[in-house]
């Protein structure tokens, strides 16, 4: 069952989190506590809309976003999307795509946007989703 993500689903999505980031070929390990400040601060927002994918009371996947208002219209920014590792490549996250883009679609939304890593499986992902990459864009950042 996909659904929109609620604040009583934090402990659950940050586990979720946690376990999905921590595989190849991310690798990085996630305090518990960090995790659930990094969804509480992306979900804390009046324009924040989540989604999970969940199953006998478990949550297999979490996609946390956020309204934006662009020229092209109302967009819907991916911050934050994973599914554990034991139910990828299973259709779960196809789900929630396409679970998500109907929902918005209905609410008026124009499109879902989002950052990813290029050359990792979810950029692959992606594409197979529907996304199509704009080759005039780059992600920067400054480090401190």
């Amino acid at each position: 069952m996909i659904r929109r993500y609620h604040s009583a689903d934090l402990e659950k999505a940050a586990l979720v989190l946690k376990q999905a980031f921590a595989e190849k070929p991310w690798n990085e390990n996630w305090d518990l506590e960090l995790a659930k400040m990094r969804i509480e601060e992306l979900m804390s927002g009046p324009m924040s809309i989540g989604y999970v994918c969940e199953e006998e009371n478990n949550i297999l996947g979490v996609m946390l976003g956020r309204k934006t208002t662009y020229i092209c219209g109302i967009e819907y920014f991916i911050d934050e999307f994973c599914i554990l590792p034991s139910a990828q490549r299973k259709g779960t996250g196809t789900s929630m795509i396409h679970y998500a883009r109907q929902e918005l679609a209905e609410l008026g939304f124009a499109d879902i946007v989002l950052n990813t890593e290029k050359g990792y499986p979810s950029e692959m992902f992606y594409k197979k989703t529907g996304f199509v990459q704009k080759e005039n864009l780059i992600f920067m950042y400054l480090n401190f």
